[in-house]
């Protein structure tokens, strides 16, 4: 015990005349740099007697003009005398700091060394004069040994502050007290986890199972809570180099021209950014800001067009460039810049007619490029490119040429090519950065710094639900990219979690809850009433679709495949190429899917495709530039993004629109005439044809064996290049429909004259009942293998429907009746 002790106490020494005298001289030398830095004494000396308004050759005058040159003079003369003093003045006063940093480091640096000698020493002495009776010489060693005793305290403290978090093995690393969030980040409370489950690996996978998590992911999160934890306890440090410099220093831009008009109209990002981006953090765009550092630090040809679609992170990488110059993490030109927000729809709404709002841009930016260190945001900048309106190209090109005057425009690809890079004059002096979606991989890193303050006191949501909110965002918001439609989620899903009332953590479910609402498609776990549906999901087609056995359980087993989320995520939800001839019940089984799929049989986008024969049908689907007219399939699609789309009669389309959907079905997505890619992936895509219903008729009549015929009905549309193989390979089911048989045929008309009754009701409110052998009658009167139930549907409006309209009219039946229509009925 005694030997321990002893060794802690010369690891402390140890460490207090080594790594904590190093330590103290870095704090020292940090202070001494921070004050020559805040008061800017080498940019002062250097600059002592420049004028204080920065010189540069007057943008809008042309020539020698004798009075604006006297002014000038006259003007630099003064701000060169005033500019010197007050410069001095900081000087001097910033060196009174430096030599009082340096007596105070001596002194402290003195006491450090002494410290636990004076420990020593005064204890020492109070223990011999308490032994000689000397208790007054004791009380004074006393104070010695107390002030000792506080100061190597603080030392010990600030030695325990120093924590090597990433180095410590997980057993020590779970027994700290902020561990705990790591549990939370899992969906645990600290006190349901042993964290003795880190001496043993199986019991470890075993929880991480139980939790839905790998070891990869455990990990993951792990390592961001051990970083915000440091991230912390470094932000505490206010000594540290990286703190201490993030104090603006004094005169900063004491070499620049004032630009009181320009300040009107924008807001400085570098000064006090009010906006919700102002301590974004920048995740997975490190080398496009490195590339606008770099463009915008050139002598010439130094402006910048950030492309890219909103929310792919394009303002954060601007205001995370502004920060970091507010924050003086920035050497050379960019420095001393100043990042303004140029509102310029408020400068031309404050203006009657365009020649007084151009007069004012001309105004603000000659006070732009006279100042010399702006940086103008011109957020949106095709707004202002449209030649038929608002196009402040012409006057921009004017002031680009000059290198102190210098933009960041941001612009999409589409406008970008539509409008911005036809203006050849002012794209000469820019250069362009193309900025990519963001990974999922680093979406998930910027949600969990989104939810850094909300999170301050309690993790809210567990890893399992920010990944969920990132696989469903992906999934089924397909018109925003990442991590935009990410974040939209994360706020609805918070809202959804606060109106809830709930106490715990946000859960995949709860994410589950909120995106099945909005989409109106079951997610998550299958359960109670669904899973019986789903369990049951032939039955429930067969409520409409008589016999076709084959072909309703190959839908259903398909459908279940994509409820639990077996299907490929960058392919449609299901597709199928429905093959047979007419009137079999290929259309009503896609109505029956899209009822039991998407809960209403109107969620369908239904196409002839026999109108789409002709060379410009392509442009109906799609759209055209020349016209700028939107595509019939683009617009339905993206006004029904989760619908079942079926295309009937695909094989009379125009061969360049099989090619069109052969990329649908491999990828999932289109690119329509404007370029946008349209997502495909919530829909289930049913193509029809009658092609081989010959084959169907004749094998079915030789009693073949229906999943031979299936093969020989593939065989034949291929010989007869009604198809390519890569065409039918696409779809996840290709399946025929058999001619109906004379027990089929009954059933069906029982079907639909149970429908006619439903619709008699809905709109005359007339109750009808059949009677006995009017089925029969119906049957023998209209059944046609060649024609299937279309024969007996016309036979049921046109004989059946014909007469009891004869009979409404005569008053025969009045509305509000009800009778019986017998077979007699029927001539």
């Amino acid at each position: 015990m005694w030997y321990n002790r002893y060794m802690k106490l010369y690891d402390f020494f140890l460490w207090h005349y080594t790594g904590g005298l190093k330590d103290f001289f870095q704090i020292w030398k940090n202070y001494i740099y921070f004050f020559w830095n805040y008061f800017s004494i080498g940019l002062f000396s250097r600059t002592l007697f420049s004028p204080w308004r920065r010189d540069v050759s007057r943008v809008s005058a042309r020539g020698l003009h004798p009075i604006l040159f006297l002014q000038s003079l006259l003007e630099n003369i003064v701000t060169r005398f005033l500019g010197s003093i007050v410069k001095s003045l900081v000087i001097g006063l910033g060196l009174i700091f430096e030599m009082i940093t340096l007596i105070l480091g001596s002194f402290m640096l003195l006491i450090w060394l002494l410290v636990p000698l004076a420990f020593i020493v005064s204890l020492g002495e109070i223990i011999f004069l308490l032994n000689k009776g000397f208790g007054l010489a004791a009380f004074s060693w006393l104070a010695v040994f107390l002030a000792s005793l506080f100061l190597s305290a603080m030392s010990i403290l600030s030695k325990r502050e120093e924590k090597d978090y990433f180095s410590m093995p997980l057993t020590v690393l779970a027994r700290q007290k902020w561990f705990k969030r790591v549990w939370n980040r899992i969906g645990k409370n600290a006190d349901e986890v042993n964290v003795d489950i880190f001496e043993d690996e199986g019991r470890l996978e075993g929880f991480l199972r139980e939790a839905g998590l790998s070891r990869n992911e455990f990990q993951k999160i792990v390592e961001w809570e051990t970083l915000n934890q440091a991230g912390r306890e470094k932000k505490g440090k206010f000594w540290l180099r990286e703190n201490l410099m993030a104090h603006v220093p004094i005169g900063r831009d004491w070499n620049y021209a004032y630009t009181v008009h320009l300040d009107k109209y924008s807001m400085d990002l570098s000064d006090a950014d009010q906006t919700p981006y102002r301590d974004a953090k920048l995740v997975g765009k490190e080398n496009d800001l490195e590339e606008l550092k770099s463009l915008l630090q050139r002598p010439t040809q130094n402006n910048v067009i950030l492309i890219g679609d909103p929310g792919v992170g394009r303002d954060t990488i601007i205001h995370t460039l502004a920060r970091e110059i507010r924050h003086n993490r920035l050497v050379g030109p960019l420095a001393k810049k100043r990042v303004l927000e140029l509102d310029i729809k408020a400068i031309l709404a404050d203006y009657g007619s365009r020649e007084e709002g151009e007069k004012k841009l001309h105004l603000l930016f000659n006070e732009a490029a006279l100042a010399g260190n702006i940086i103008l945001v011109l957020k949106d900048i095709h707004d202002y490119m449209d030649p038929e309106g608002k196009d402040i190209s012409a006057i921009l090109s004017q002031y680009l040429e000059y290198p102190t005057f210098q933009i960041i425009g941001t612009t999409n690809h589409d406008e970008f090519h539509a409008k911005v890079e036809k203006k050849s004059n002012m794209m000469k002096y820019c250069d362009k950065i193309i900025i990519e979606e963001m990974s999922q991989e680093d979406t998930l890193l910027v949600i969990l710094y989104k939810m850094k303050k909300m999170e301050k006191d309690q993790v809210v949501l567990t890893f399992q639900a920010l990944q969920e909110i990132i696989k469903l965002s992906d999934r089924y918001f397909t018109d925003s990219p990442f991590p935009e439609k990410a974040l939209d989620l994360l706020e609805e899903v918070l809202l959804h979690w606060k109106n809830s009332g709930k106490k715990t953590f946000i859960t995949p479910q709860d994410v589950n809850e909120v995106v099945s609402a909005k989409i109106k498609v079951p997610l998550g776990d299958v359960g109670g009433e669904e899973s019986e549906k789903l369990l049951h999901l032939e039955e429930k087609l067969h409520e409409r679709v008589v016999g076709q056995e084959l072909a309703v359980q190959q839908i259903a087993e398909t459908m279940r495949r994509a409820r639990i989320g077996m299907q490929d995520k960058n392919k449609p939800m299901g597709s199928f190429l429905f093959l047979g001839p007419t009137g079999v019940g290929k259309t009503e089984s896609s109505k029956a899917l899209a009822e039991a799929y998407f809960g209403d049989e109107e969620k369908m986008i239904r196409l002839d495709m026999s109108e789409f024969q002709m060379q410009d049908s392509m442009e109906r689907l799609i759209g055209s530039q020349a016209s700028g007219q939107e595509g019939y399939l683009v617009s339905q699609v993206k006004e029904n993004p989760y619908a079942l789309l079926l295309l009937d009669e695909i094989e009379k389309a125009y061969p360049d629109i099989l090619n069109l959907f052969l990329q649908v079905l491999d990828e999932g997505h289109l690119t329509d005439a404007f370029g946008k890619k349209i997502s495909f992936r919530n829909l289930i895509i049913i193509a029809t044809s009658n092609a081989g219903a010959e084959i169907i008729r004749e094998d079915i009549k030789n009693k073949v064996d229906p999943k031979e015929i299936q093969g020989y009905v593939v065989e034949y549309v291929i010989k007869q290049e009604i198809f390519r193989p890569e065409f039918i390979n696409r779809f996840e089911g290709v399946i025929f429909f058999t001619p109906l048989s004379q027990d089929e045929a009954h059933a069906i008309t029982e079907l639909l004259l149970d429908k006619y009754a439903k619709r008699l009701k809905n709109q005359e409110n007339i109750e009808v009942a059949f009677g006995e052998g009017v089925v029969e009658k119906v049957v023998a009167a209209s059944y046609d293998p060649e024609f299937g139930a279309r024969a007996i549907d016309r036979y049921i409006q046109d004989e059946i429907g014909d007469r009891i309209v004869k009979k409404i009219i005569s008053k025969e039946i009045a509305k509000g009746s009800n009778f019986i229509f017998e077979a007699e009925d029927i001539s």
